[in-house]
């Protein structure tokens, strides 16, 4: 039977934090599938592997995914992983392993940290209950409706976005009168954590451009 590894890697850089289970594990699979090349490459370089590489990301069609299937179930270990963090967060994964299981291929999580857990691990925000809202989106209605949500809820909400939208994320949440936590380059040596209003911290870190995790305490009723 075919084995198919998730496996979680650093939320930073820093890709020897890795486990030695999980580069152990890599090492002996034949077909290494990441989100890019580069982090793929740095990856099959660390586990001195030299098992073919496939990616799948956003722009990857379901043909694609087929074909990659196909490499899957001719080979006896595979492993997928994404550019940071635990794969299929917010990442189009979820499609290829859904095509895994259908195809009853074995499918072993290689656990590893998440940027989610960690931002919420360090705001002080209760998050007995919370709801991880992904990425906004970009259209402008859609993406108003994403914060009017954020704004209204009642549940700690955590969510992302990519790093140069920083400040335009800031700007999009001026209206909420509420404290945030946003951690930014988590995993990293200058990771750091701010708790204010959106607004004072639109004016402490616009024009910053890093990765990032907000976490938005619930309304209080």
């Amino acid at each position: 039977m075919a084995v198919l590894y998730v496996a979680g890697i650093s939320i930073s850089e820093n890709l020897k934090d890795i486990p030695d289970k999980t580069i152990n594990t890599i090492n002996k699979c034949s077909l290494i599938i990441g989100e890019e090349r580069k982090i793929a490459l740095k990856m099959q370089n660390i586990a001195k592997s030299s098992a073919e590489i496939v990616l799948v990301n956003e722009h990857s069609t379901d043909d694609e995914r087929k074909n990659i299937l196909e490499k899957i179930e001719k080979s006896e270990y595979s492993v997928l992983f994404s550019d940071a963090g635990t794969p299929c967060i917010s990442d189009p994964d979820y499609k290829l392993i859904a095509m895994c299981r259908d195809k009853g291929i074995k499918i072993i999580s290689l656990p590893g940290p998440s940027s989610i857990t960690s931002a919420i691990s360090v705001s002080g925000i209760n998050a007995k209950t919370f709801y991880f809202a992904g990425f906004p989106p970009r259209k402008v209605d859609e993406r108003r409706k994403f914060f009017e949500r954020i704004e209204k809820s009642k549940e700690t909400v955590v969510f992302m976005e990519r790093p140069y939208a920083l400040t335009a994320t800031l700007k999009d949440m001026v209206h909420i009168k509420r404290k945030i936590s946003i951690s930014l380059n988590l995993g990293s040596q200058d990771e750091a954590t701010y708790y204010d209003y959106p607004d004072k911290l639109l004016e402490k870190l616009e024009g910053i451009k890093a990765p990032f995790v907000i976490v938005a305490g619930g309304k209080k009723i």
